[in-house]
């Protein structure tokens, strides 16, 4: 499939005619990612917008003892590497894939002449960016103002609501358990703990990654 067709398939796009996806295709880089293979650097000059075209990526912040935390999990359809693109400043983070990954980068001058000529592209970058804020808020609170079994129990919560089956059914969780615990701060191990421990609660079945909630409320009331 040629960069056209790959960029047409884009929400992000959707109200764009087709000479200004052209456009944006003649000047993309189209590359592909193996599972753990970094696709962006912390510290590195971005001036470019990626877009996800199929796959998975995350988006972490890393400590020079090799600890990570991780802020993002940017699926399919969506886009990163906003907040340099028009800046000299280095990308804050770094992202990596989670599974094999298509990646699309376009100049950050191609995409700003875009967005002048159509102001609902940046209307739809500043509802993602604000969706990304509130994500961000919300990891702030669950880190800093709740225990690791209630971090676990709403990020269980989440996924089931995320699943295509409905409530009460067998889910499986969209990430491993190294990455699941990298995202709530915490350990495999802790993470572990107190999958067994909601587990001996009767609050969930899990065998892996696939979980059964079995009593909601309780899981609400986790402390």
């Amino acid at each position: 499939m040629d960069n056209f067709k790959l960029l047409r398939q884009i929400p992000l796009f959707a109200d764009l005619d087709d000479d200004a996806v052209r456009a944006l295709a003649v000047r993309a880089r189209i590359r592909a990612f193996e599972t753990d293979q970094r696709i962006v650097n912390q510290s590195d000059s971005i001036q470019a917008f990626y877009i996800i075209l199929s796959g998975r990526v995350k988006i972490f912040r890393s400590n020079s003892e090799g600890k990570e935390q991780i802020l993002y999990l940017i699926e399919a359809g969506q886009p990163f590497c906003f907040c340099t693109a028009f800046t000299d400043k280095p990308y804050p983070v770094s992202v990596t894939a989670l599974e094999e990954s298509i990646v699309a980068d376009i100049p950050a001058p191609a995409m700003e002449d875009l967005a002048q000529q159509h102001p609902l592209l940046m209307l739809k970058i500043m509802q993602t960016l604000a969706g990304r804020l509130l994500e961000a808020m919300n990891l702030v609170e669950s880190l800093s103002l709740r225990c690791i079994p209630q971090r676990v129990a709403s990020f269980l919560l989440h996924e089931e609501h995320a699943a295509p089956s409905p409530p009460g059914q067998p889910f499986t969780l969209s990430i491993s358990h190294r990455e699941m615990a990298k995202i709530l701060g915490t350990t495999p191990e802790t993470l572990s703990r107190t999958l067994q421990k909601l587990k001996k609660d009767r609050l969930l079945e899990s065998s892996g990654r696939t979980i059964r909630i079995l009593d909601r409320d309780g899981m609400l009331r986790v402390d």
